[in-house]
């Protein structure tokens, strides 16, 4: 499966670059006809591509899908998620991934299902930031959102497409009340993860009451049918934090410091989490005077960007999550320097993980535990995943620059 990513890998940003260099003029054609346009490039690069694989090539799904699979059919059956059947994910997820099983009872079915999902997701974060079709289009050349979406069916694209909803409905109402209302849902509906904007956001609102009355109308009646269903079990996909993996910034450095540098005990979850928080309430300090599209991106793209290297925990899908945020926020800004760093950020996305599971998922402990070629080879992409990701939080969080694209 690597040789397979790395030949995409290649081919996607060969393409990449040939669209980058001839941007105004596919631009120029493909706003001719945006919705048509859209739903061409969609084909080419999402679903044509599920058809080859998942149907006339046979391939069965893989990576997470085969568990969003197992907890979707005991979803079907109305059963209580953490009390009798298990989820890594918020409430409401496993349910939601059903609904394509009463159609087609597959794991593929799932992977078509979240292809949808992403593409409504692009086409409504194309509209929130005023995008031409040319950068869905980019968007869906990246190597490793293809890869992550089309290959691995991943879900943390939700994260994104719930906030980009919640800023769509206050665009449009002009209303705390509903934007706290949908943050809400997508709490429920994609990670805990999801949690981590809202002190931010909260803090940074000129309406506090309503968006706080907004959250806490979904969160109070969820707390209190979770709780009556199950008391704290319902607590149970917070404790994969606690289980290290990589890359972060622990992982690198812990080999190098021979151990001196822990990885895995608790305290590590903790210094992440007050650092994501700090990180935060430095953009509140910083872009308090931004309208809320803007703060809330940089928070979104900056927070989860943070979160991939401070955590131990974290893996290289959370990129999956930030890569249509960045495209859109950023989009005509995007210039040759920016297009290198998505692709060595792409290139580490989509080649460290597989390389880690063919490895048998080690943590290295030691300089001496790099002697290996597949180790250092390894080692190394877990730089090419963090040192992008530095580099978007300096531009995203610290660098002195404004975009304007105001929806409120």
């Amino acid at each position: 499966m690597i040789v397979v990513k790395a030949i995409l890998y290649i081919v996607l940003s060969l393409l990449l670059v040939i669209i980058f260099k001839k941007k105004e003029v596919i631009k120029q054609k493909l706003d001719q006809k945006p919705v048509r346009y859209f739903w061409l490039i969609s084909s080419i690069f999402r679903l044509i591509p599920f058809i080859i694989i998942y149907i006339f090539a046979g391939f069965d799904a893989r990576s997470d899908v085969v568990m969003f699979y197992d907890s979707a059919q005991q979803a079907m059956q109305g059963k209580m998620v953490y009390k009798e059947f298990e989820s890594a994910y918020s409430p409401l997820f496993a349910y939601l991934s059903s609904l394509c099983l009463f159609i087609w009872q597959s794991p593929k079915a799932i992977v078509l299902e979240m292809i949808f999902i992403e593409l409504g997701i692009l086409w409504l974060s194309l509209k929130l930031s005023k995008a031409s079709i040319y950068w869905g289009l980019f968007y869906l050349c990246l190597p490793a959102s293809f890869i992550l979406s089309v290959l691995g069916g991943q879900e943390d694209i939700w994260m994104w497409g719930m906030v980009a909803l919640a800023l769509m409905a206050l665009s449009k109402t002009k209303n705390e009340i509903v934007f706290g209302i949908l943050l809400g849902f997508g709490f429920l509906l994609t990670k805990a993860l999801f949690i981590l904007l809202f002190p931010s956001l909260f803090l940074f609102s000129k309406h506090r009451l309503k968006l706080l009355t907004g959250m806490l109308l979904v969160g109070i009646p969820s707390f209190l049918i979770l709780f009556s269903s199950m008391e704290w079990e319902f607590l149970e996909p917070i404790q994969q934090a606690n289980d290290p993996r990589l890359p972060n910034m622990w992982s690198i450095l812990h080999p190098l410091t021979n151990g001196l540098v822990p990885l895995g005990p608790k305290w590590i979850n903790w210094l992440g989490l007050v650092s994501l928080l700090s990180l935060g309430f430095w953009l509140n300090l910083k872009r308090h005077q931004e309208n809320t599209y803007e703060f809330t991106n940089r928070l979104f793209i900056g927070i989860f960007s943070w979160l991939m290297i401070s955590q131990q925990s974290s893996v290289v899908n959370y990129v999956y999550a930030i890569l249509l945020p960045i495209v859109c926020f950023y989009q005509d800004r995007i210039d040759r320097k920016f297009l290198i760093y998505l692709l060595f950020l792409n290139f580490g996305v989509v080649l460290q993980a597989p390389l880690w599971w063919s490895m048998g998922m080690p943590y290295f402990h030691s300089v001496q535990d790099l002697a290996n070629a597949k180790a250092f080879a390894e080692y190394a992409l877990e730089f090419c995943v963090i040192i992008p990701l530095i580099w978007i939080i300096w531009l995203t969080v610290f660098k002195k620059n404004k975009v304007i694209l105001s929806n409120d």
